[in-house]
């Protein structure tokens, strides 16, 4: 597990946060707010939603076209053993936010239903808040989904304002623009920009043409100031409704416009920074939240077993390509073990931002892998697949151990096994669709795995225990049988908390 932090005693979120915004005087970037003059180079994260490794043109797609994002993979590096940090997308987001796992950063759930109270504590240190420290402009335009306050209207989106708990702004980002959670089933959901809604009637259909055209508005706002800018997009996630100027276009079906749809939005971005002449001092990254549907339907995971809502690498491993032309070379493909946590210190890094010192940051900085050391590689890096707080797979390099599990252990989006008396070892080297069990005739990795899964719940939690540097969730509904007669109804909009269960 990560080394114990050096605790700073009474020092807070904000006074950290302060105090290295003011440190940055002597090097000419300003203190908080002050017109400054970051250092590092703009920073863009597209984040899909539910699309699936084998998804796009450059992971193997034969259906769908996705022409920018394999553009943008001939002009960076190509990963092709990087994971999410949950099977569904809150607790996904939390840990690319924070650069901590899900349950030390507090979001190990998805956002809904009985935990509706669950979002991202305003004590937790994002990168937006690094980087506007370093005089960075910031925003965040797409899907939050990052935490509901009390009093919100499911219907209207009325109650989310920056004075709100868990809203973008109390989190580093200058400007919010977008969706608070997932669409409603029938593909509405009002558009919000910072504290007010500014289109009652949008619909899924055409959400990722507003993110496009106010991400291009916001990379061309004020040439020459560096800026972090987050697209969470919605696609692919259901509902499953095509754009009409992308319906049927694709080889892949409804999901294939959508992709091709998010592909297309991407080419606006990077066009953007062509126009304003900051393409090649540019960081894109472009990654997945997880995997896509288990539905053969709805995307493709490749070679890869299992899809959303399991710790099968199908439901956790998913595209990442990453471009910065002044720095990285191109054409490459990593084969090394990444993941999102490692996002918030590369950036911190490349951007002389300091992190916090009073909390463990589960990432590390990508930075020489980046820029070609080809000594990085996956090693003996551990890496922890949780689902909700059940441990269920323990990684260390091609090993990956499958533990066992109850289904009372398992959260309401379990796809994967439901049961399993005796933990299955792959061998990801040779099995990456993990089919073929390896535990007899390695006992010694097992039971080293085995340690190292009884390490990660002394330290971040098990479904029937917290762990000593697990994030104390301040008010979250945890009562299964409540939560699992909340499922069996369709519109999850409605999911109230005054809901008794059978």
């Amino acid at each position: 597990m990560s080394s114990r932090p050096k605790h700073l005693g009474s020092v807070t979120r904000r006074s950290f946060l302060k105090s290295v915004a003011c440190a940055a005087v002597a090097t000419g970037a300003g203190c908080w707010g002050a017109a400054s003059q970051a250092k590092g180079p703009s920073i863009i994260i597209i984040y899909a939603d539910d699309l699936g490794y084998g998804d796009l043109g450059c992971y193997g797609s034969s259906t769908i076209r996705t022409p920018h994002l394999d553009r943008l993979a001939e002009q960076g590096i190509r990963f092709t053993d990087y994971h999410s940090l949950c099977s569904v997308c809150s607790p996904s987001r939390a840990s690319l936010l924070t650069g901590r796992y899900p349950s030390r950063c507090g979001m190990p759930f998805a956002v809904g239903g009985v935990y509706s109270d669950l979002g991202l504590q305003e004590s937790e240190v994002t990168v937006a808040e690094l980087l506007k420290a370093q005089g960075y402009r910031t925003a965040c335009i797409g899907k939050w989904h990052l935490g509901i306050p009390a009093g919100f209207d499911y219907r209207t989106h009325a109650g989310f304002t920056s004075k709100s708990e868990f809203h973008p702004k109390r989190h580093g980002f200058d400007l919010f623009y977008g969706m608070v959670g997932n669409t409603n089933p029938d593909g509405s959901t009002p558009l919000l920009e910072d504290d007010g809604i500014v289109d009652p009637d949008a619909h899924v259909t055409t959400v990722t043409e507003h993110f496009t055209r106010r991400a291009v508005e916001f990379i061309r706002a004020k040439p020459g100031r560096p800026f972090f800018l987050y697209l969470p997009h919605t696609r692919a996630h259901a509902p499953w409704m095509p754009n009409p100027r992308f319906a049927g276009r694709s080889q892949g079906g409804v999901y294939g416009d959508m992709v091709e749809e998010m592909d297309w939005s991407t080419g606006e971005i990077l066009d953007a920074l062509v126009d304003t002449g900051i393409a090649a001092d540019t960081l894109v990254i472009f990654a997945s939240d997880n995997g896509s549907s288990p539905s053969a339907a709805y995307g493709s995971n490749g070679p890869l077993r299992g899809g959303k809502g399991s710790t099968f690498e199908g439901g956790m491993r998913v595209p990442c390509i990453m471009r910065w032309s002044a720095r990285i070379t191109a054409g490459r493909t990593s084969h090394a073990m990444a993941n999102a946590m490692d996002l918030l210190p590369t950036i911190a890094t490349l951007a002389g931002a300091q992190l916090p010192e009073d909390r463990i940051i589960d990432g590390i900085d990508l930075g020489p892998l980046l820029y070609g050391d080809a000594s990085m590689t996956a090693g003996t890096r551990v890496f922890y697949y949780y689902n909700g707080l059940n441990l269920q797979a323990v990684r260390e390099g091609r090993w990956k151990l499958h533990l066992p599990r109850r289904t009372e252990m398992l959260v309401w989006w379990e796809t994967g096994l439901r049961e399993l008396a005796e933990p299955l070892l792959f061998d990801l080297n040779e099995d990456p669709g993990e089919s073929r069990d390896v535990a007899s005739q390695h006992p010694g990795i097992v039971q080293r795995l085995l340690a190292e899964a009884a390490r990660a719940r002394d330290e971040l939690g098990s479904w029937e225990r917290a762990g000593r540097d697990q994030r104390r969730i301040r008010h979250l509904m945890d009562d299964r049988r409540r939560l699992r007669h909340l499922r069996t109804q369709q519109g999850h909009h409605n999911l109230g908390r005054d809901v008794t269960p059978d």
